[in-house]
C-alpha cells in the first residue's frame, strides 16, 4: 500500500501526505487576494514548477506575458 502511495504521489508531483490526508498547503498571496493552492489543476502545479525551476530574468519575462494579457483581457470585458 504505501509503496503504490509513494509512486501515484510521484506521478501526481504531491506528497504522499496530501493523497492519505489531503492538501494542508497554505494560501498563497496575491495581488487579488488569496489563491488556494489546493484548487489548482495538475496543469497549473505542473507549470509552476517549471516557472520556479527559470532563471530570474525568464521568470521577469513570464510575469511581464501575463500582466499584458491581464490587462489586455481587462480591456476586452470593459468594451
Amino acid at each position: 500500500m504505501q509503496d503504490k502511495l509513494r509512486v501515484l504521489s510521484e506521478w501526481l508531483h504531491v506528497s504522499a501526505d496530501e493523497l492519505r490526508f489531503g492538501t494542508l498547503s497554505p494560501s498563497v498571496k496575491n495581488q487579488a487576494g488569496s489563491l488556494d493552492t489546493s484548487a489548482l489543476t495538475m496543469q497549473a502545479r505542473d507549470m509552476l514548477v517549471k516557472y520556479t525551476a527559470l532563471s530570474l530574468a525568464d521568470r521577469k519575462t513570464v510575469c511581464d506575458v501575463v500582466l499584458a494579457l491581464a490587462v489586455a483581457a481587462s480591456v476586452k470585458v470593459r468594451g
